[in-house]
């Protein structure tokens, strides 16, 4: 299947303009921090982690956390970027996620 095919937007619509601050990976599970745009910390918690694709993600800011088309159980997480200029990049396979409160 492509993986450029976008299924929805997902996560807290205070991503839009945020910023990664931070990407943590151990085993099957990953944490992605997102410092939003209102300025609230969200903790994005990925299970079942296949792979992470990553280049230098802390500071990147965001347009969307979007779940693109992937082969079940897997599901793709792309951070995008706003900035089409700047290589960072950031995207999860993995079976689920959740937002952890703060």
């Amino acid at each position: 299947m492509s993986d450029k095919v976008f299924i929805a937007y997902v996560g807290n619509p205070d991503f839009h303009d945020g910023t990664v601050s931070r990407v943590a990976a151990e085993g099957k599970t990953a944490l992605v921090v997102v410092k939003g745009y209102s300025g609230r910390v969200h903790v994005v918690d990925f299970e079942g982690v296949e792979e992470i694709q990553k280049n230098t993600p802390e500071g990147m800011l965001l347009y969307s956390l979007s779940e693109m088309q992937a082969t079940s159980p897997l599901r793709k997480f792309v951070f995008t970027n706003s900035d089409d200029d700047d290589p960072r990049s950031l995207s999860v396979l993995a079976t689920d996620f959740r937002i952890l409160p703060q």
